[in-house]
Parts: C-alpha cells; sequence; structure tokens
C-alpha cells in the first residue's frame, strides 16, 4: 500500500469509516465517501461494528479491526493490516484518553487519532479513536490513560496485548 488509511468512527452508530490520508480533517460521517487521493471508504452497519471496510483505488477491499476494551484486550493483527483501539469517552467533560507507553511502539504506527460523540449536548457520550498500521512481527503492549481535566494523574487505565503476525 502506498498510502495511508485513517479511521473515523462514528460512535452514536458504532460504525467505522475509513479514507486515504492522516487526520485528514475531523468529523466526518459514517457513510460512504471518496477522498483526494481516491480511496472510497464504506462502513460496516451491524450493532456491534468489529470490522470496517476500506475500498481501496484498485477497487480491492481490506477489513480493518476495531478493539474496545469491554469485548477484551488482546489485540491480533496481521503485517500490514490496518485496526483501531476504541474507548469511551465523553470530550465535553474535558477527560481525555492517551496513549502513554507499551511495547509495540516498533510493531505498530498511529496513522490516526479522533474524537466521535453522540450529540452536542453537555456530557454527550463519545469515542476516541486510535488508527494503527502493522508493521513489524512480534509482540507487545499497548497503554492508554484517561486523565480527567487539568490533571497529570490518570484515573483510568486499559492495556491491550498485541501480536503481530505473518500474513
Amino acid at each position: 500500500m502506498t498510502f495511508s488509511i485513517s479511521i473515523r468512527i462514528a460512535a452514536a452508530l458504532g460504525v467505522a469509516a475509513l479514507g486515504a490520508g492522516a487526520l485528514a480533517g475531523c468529523g466526518g460521517d459514517s457513510s460512504a465517501s471518496t477522498t483526494a487521493a481516491g480511496t472510497t471508504a464504506a462502513s460496516t452497519a451491524t450493532s456491534d461494528a468489529s470490522t470496517a471496510t476500506v475500498t481501496e483505488p484498485s477497487g480491492a477491499t481490506e477489513s480493518a479491526s476495531i478493539y474496545r476494551p469491554d469485548s477484551g484486550t488482546v489485540i491480533n493483527e496481521t503485517l500490514g493490516a490496518i485496526f483501531a483501539v476504541e474507548l469511551s469517552q465523553s470530550p465535553s467533560t474535558g477527560y481525555t484518553w492517551k496513549q502513554t507507553g507499551g511495547t509495540a511502539a516498533s510493531l505498530i504506527e498511529l496513522i490516526d487519532e479522533d474524537v466521535e460523540t453522540e450529540g452536542d449536548a453537555p456530557g454527550s457520550p463519545g469515542a476516541h479513536i486510535f488508527a494503527y498500521a502493522a508493521k513489524a512481527e512480534g509482540t507487545g503492549t499497548l497503554v492508554f490513560e484517561e486523565f480527567p481535566p487539568g490533571s497529570d494523574t490518570a484515573s483510568n487505565t486499559v492495556t491491550f496485548e498485541v501480536s503481530v503476525g505473518a500474513p
């Protein structure tokens, strides 16, 4: 793949949409769209939305997994795969998730990060989405911490076990 793929997930629908270009704008919707690089993003519309589908300029499609702590903290991917970690967050409360560590940095590359909400009302639930590309085989960890507004002390920590294998 000679172009990067970004992920944005509409948390209200539990649906992922993929397009070309890392951090290519904020927001977006969960419908199919075409980006400047000619990549069409099509989303799955299932209630648990554990995968999203990307259509590349060549017409080929590929699936991307979405990992959430409530469905387990083990990430198993193959070399070259695109995947996302989705963490629940209410952005208007000031709490925010950050990737703070782990040993998987040599295995995966962060290609996009986005925050989606279900509504505009204060306290509306949403999600913080981190999109990655699996770039090397091996195992490691990926650590996320949630920080209250104005604090350097995490109020919540989630650790994923990451395994990247041969395609």
